[in-house]
């Protein structure tokens, strides 16, 4: 077996994991905040409706992630991808322009 292709596909499945890891993080603090919870009530796999999150709060959840990635992300983003960990997971795997 080849060692040296192993490393580079861990490497990126590590980081695709630490990332995922931590914009989990951000969104369980951000929809902690949004809600006026604990952090420790909010799971990544409940629904955001769970939280009751009006059309307001999710299009400026939509900004700030666009603010903390640099991205620009679709309106739908929220309904496309309904729980906190499957947002995380999908978000991950993108990517910020060049500058």
């Amino acid at each position: 077996m080849n060692g040296g292709l192993v490393r580079p596909v861990i490497d990126v499945l590590t980081e695709s994991s630490l990332r995922t890891t931590a914009l989990e993080r951000w969104l369980i603090a951000h929809i902690a905040s949004l809600a006026n919870r604990d952090q420790d009530d909010i799971e990544v796999t409940q629904p955001f409706s769970h939280y009751a999150l009006d059309s307001v709060a999710t299009v400026g959840l939509t900004a700030d992630l666009e603010d903390l990635l640099g991205l620009e992300l679709p309106p739908t983003l929220i309904w496309d991808y309904p729980t906190i960990a499957s947002l995380a997971r999908h978000l991950a795997t993108l990517e910020a322009p060049a500058s």
